[in-house]
């Protein structure tokens, strides 16, 4: 008898094998068994399970092992299983398509065909580590992490998802980060603003390293098109989670949004969800946010030197003024263009940042 099969085989279409070798019927086989001829039919037909002691009685029976009847018990309700599976998860395939899965597909976190709904949710389940879509909304809505409550009820909140769940695959090892460190964020900021000045792509990542220190995590995550967030601040573990989708793509974005991130951590509720970007707040939140670009304004570019920011298109001025505050000229270009309104000068102060998708 063949021990492994890659479809539905009933159990007992194995024991009618042996039957067959063995020259018995189902009536003497009852008997050896010493169970009902109506036990036997529906065992050979694959409607009444094999029970481990029944296995057991096969075995003094046919001398082949429990072991055998067992396994290839276990993998037709396997199998049986599986085929329900699939179709349970083609019928969540629609309330799938509220998810970016063309997002999860660019960053090679989905690589089921469009075509295959049902491979398709299978890996967003995977992805969001719950067994269907309907336990996402019950984790996320009525679980005991506030910020995740938080996200469900906010527009987009599929995306918002997705997005945060991205940053949350980056969290192994978290435990190994100190705890946090207010006086040492504090202490921090200083160095933070003087790493505006280097190449962004270097400097990002001693950010990195300077924040763990104090026990501030950061990662860069793409943005979720549509969604239109520059970045988010929620605790997971006791410690600030602070992640930016450069959704800008340049450097005085990333700074300004870091800040006003770091904004949300010294001076917010360590239970909320904080997301900044268009659309971003919800009920309570406006103020929440209006605090934390003020704190990103102020500690970028301190009020007494307001006036001092050109209102013409002086590119050397900028210059100037970013070497004696000790900053990016890019953030000095940003608050000079969102002062006049005047967009169209100055990009080569800007440094472009991109993610780039994985190969294929």
């Amino acid at each position: 008898m063949a021990a492994t099969l890659d479809y539905a085989v009933p159990t007992g279409e194995f024991i009618a094998e042996w039957m067959d070798d063995a020259g018995i019927n189902a009536a003497e086989l009852s008997r050896r068994l010493g169970v009902t001829p109506k036990h036997v039919s529906e065992l050979l037909s694959g409607k009444a399970p094999l029970s481990h002691a029944l296995a057991l009685a096969l075995e003094r029976v046919t001398g082949v092992p429990a072991r055998i009847w067992n396994l290839y018990e276990s993998g037709y309700r396997d199998a049986l299983a599986r085929e329900a599976t699939t179709k349970d998860l083609e019928a969540q395939y629609e309330a799938a398509k509220a998810f970016p899965l063309g997002y999860l597909r660019k960053w090679r976190l989905i690589d089921a065909p469009a075509r295959d709904h049902a491979s398709t949710v299978r890996q967003l389940l995977e992805f969001l580590r719950v067994a269907s879509l309907e336990a996402f909304e019950t984790s996320w809505s009525r679980g005991n992490v506030a910020y995740r409550r938080s996200a469900v009820g906010r527009e987009k909140a599929e995306a918002l998802a997705t997005w945060l769940v991205l940053a949350e695959r980056q969290l192994d090892g978290l435990r190994d980060i100190p705890s946090f460190d207010r006086q040492g964020l504090t202490e921090l900021l200083p160095r933070l603003r003087s790493m505006t000045r280097e190449n962004p792509d270097v400097a990002i990542e001693q950010a990195i390293e300077a924040l763990e220190s104090v026990g501030v995590v950061l990662r860069l995550v793409p943005a979720v098109p549509g969604l239109g967030l520059h970045g988010a601040t929620r605790w997971v573990d006791g410690r600030p989670v602070i992640q930016l989708s450069l959704l800008w793509k340049t450097d005085d974005q990333l700074w300004f949004t870091l800040f006003h991130e770091l904004g949300h951590v010294l001076l917010h509720s360590e239970r909320s969800l904080f997301v900044a970007g268009a659309g971003a707040g919800v009920d309570g939140e406006t103020e929440a946010e209006a605090e934390a670009d003020r704190f990103a304004a102020e500690t970028l570019i301190p009020t007494g030197y307001e006036d001092r920011l050109p209102r013409t298109r002086d590119v050397s001025a900028i210059e100037s003024l970013a070497a004696e505050l000790g900053i990016a000229p890019s953030i000095v270009l940003g608050r000079a263009q969102r002062l006049t309104l005047d967009y169209a000068w100055g990009q080569a102060l800007r440094h472009r940042l991109e993610f780039t998708p994985p190969e294929a």
